[in-house]
């Protein structure tokens, strides 16, 4: 048979190996495929039984086809490359480890080099670990909850990065005003008195980490202004766990800002958002086995959380959202802990994962963790915690369920420059999901 039989997305394939039987669906943007795939998922494709010179082949094959590459980035000895063919993205990335390459077709979004933007301003770039009202005795009520995380990072153009949101338990008209009141505290209005949003970042589709999002875009998207939005959520038809509330993020934003730039993350991508560069480090993808296209393998919908290391000012911060043990133990069998090292680390699961490995990979001296004091300590996380201990120094461990914490890059690292006392207490049964279980 003909290996090119196998071909089923729309760019020159590589020269050298085989392709992979079948296509990956890796899920849309912003539309909702309850029901089924929409027109804008992403789609993944397999070669296998390649080395890097075969990489290198390929990649110059691709420029005389006519794609344009706008992204090269070596990762220790891999290597991703993203470029535009027929007016579709496309991103391929080699895997040493598995003598791969993996090739993703975004149908929707922009080309990576018109997502990013590198101008910059005067402002002192600085990260907001913003505090939400986690349960006091580390518990979930009929109105309180130990989890949900939101970061506000107001980059130096006086715009605003944000990670994530919180559960809506979080999100008391008084949480909420005190939300939308923070940002205008902290960012540069436009001339319309907006507050500009350059990113809005979701590390996955769990509602405790989207309904603030939706809450906030509802009541003051007549005073903000959203950009982009980016995620790496993958194919709710594949993927069991994701919660129904995601789909009311998505509505909210694509009613509101129906021309908001999008982006969907895959592993290998980096960027400039104004002073800050983005870099990709797992996608939930990455796990699909070549002989099983149609089958995620993650039991865990946490370990689904794409990983990002953030740049600022020459200092590293790692992302880990929920992510768990599955994806340290991918990472470290095919991926490139190496890179992993960072000055600041966001503790993952709000203290509920023990990650030794991870912890020890990116070794960093201050850590955010999503969660109460009480509840990071509790009985059933302190030993947890111990492994991001080993690497702390001078007690530089935050809990965003106590106050907000600012954090400036230094030549020395990340240093708290701010503290903010916590806003918002139980929730006020002012609002309830649209879309539920």
């Amino acid at each position: 048979m003909n290996k090119r039989e196998n071909q089923m997305i729309g760019c020159p394939m590589p020269e050298k190996g085989v392709i992979a039987k079948g296509v990956y669906d890796a899920g849309p943007m912003l539309k909702d495929d309850t029901n089924g795939p929409t027109n804008e998922e992403s789609l993944m494709q397999v070669v296998c039984g390649v080395n890097i010179c075969d990489f290198n082949e390929y990649v110059e094959m691709l420029k005389k086809s006519g794609a344009r590459i706008y992204l090269e980035n070596g990762m220790i000895n891999d290597r991703c490359v993203g470029f535009e063919y027929n007016d579709k993205q496309y991103y391929a990335m080699f895997s040493s480890k598995r003598n791969e390459i993996r090739i993703v077709e975004d149908p929707v979004e922009l080309p990576l080099d018109k997502f990013a933007y590198s101008e910059t301003g005067d402002k002192k770039t600085t990260v907001y670990c913003y505090g939400l009202y986690h349960d006091p005795a580390n518990k979930n009520t009929l109105n309180t909850i130990n989890c949900g995380m939101i970061y506000i990072i107001r980059l130096s153009d006086g715009s605003l990065f944000v990670v994530d949101g919180g559960y809506y338990f979080q999100h008391s008209k008084e949480a909420n005003d005190a939300l939308f009141n923070f940002m205008s505290e902290i960012a540069d209005k436009q001339d319309d008195g907006r507050i500009r949003i350059s990113c809005w970042y979701f590390t996955h589709g769990h509602d405790d980490h989207t309904d603030g999002c939706t809450r906030l875009l509802t009541r003051f998207h007549d005073k903000i202004n959203l950009e982009r939005v980016m995620h790496g959520f993958q194919s709710r038809l594949l993927c069991r766990g994701f919660s129904p509330a995601c789909i009311d993020m998505k509505e909210v934003v694509t009613e509101y800002y129906p021309n908001v730039k999008t982006l969907k993350l895959h592993t290998g991508q980096k960027f400039r958002l104004s002073d800050m560069t983005v870099e990709v480090l797992f996608a939930a993808e990455d796990t699909i086995s070549a002989d099983a296209l149609d089958t995620v393998p993650l039991r865990d919908f946490n370990s689904t959380s794409t990983i990002v290391k953030l740049t600022i000012d020459g200092q590293h911060f790692m992302l880990l959202g929920d992510t768990t043990t599955e994806t340290e133990a991918f990472t470290e069998k095919y991926g490139n802990p190496e890179l992993w090292k960072a000055e600041m680390v966001q503790v993952s699961h709000h203290c509920f994962n023990h990650l030794p490995k991870m912890y020890e990979w990116i070794s960093a001296p201050v850590a955010s963790v999503p969660n109460r004091f009480y509840g990071a300590h509790a009985h059933d996380n302190i030993h947890k915690l111990r492994e991001v201990f080993k690497y702390t120094k001078d007690g530089q461990v935050y809990y965003n369920g106590d106050a907000t914490y600012a954090f400036e890059a230094t030549k020395d690292g990340f240093v708290n420059v701010a503290t903010y006392p916590l806003s918002g207490k139980e929730f006020d049964m002012s609002w309830k999901h649209k879309h539920t279980v």
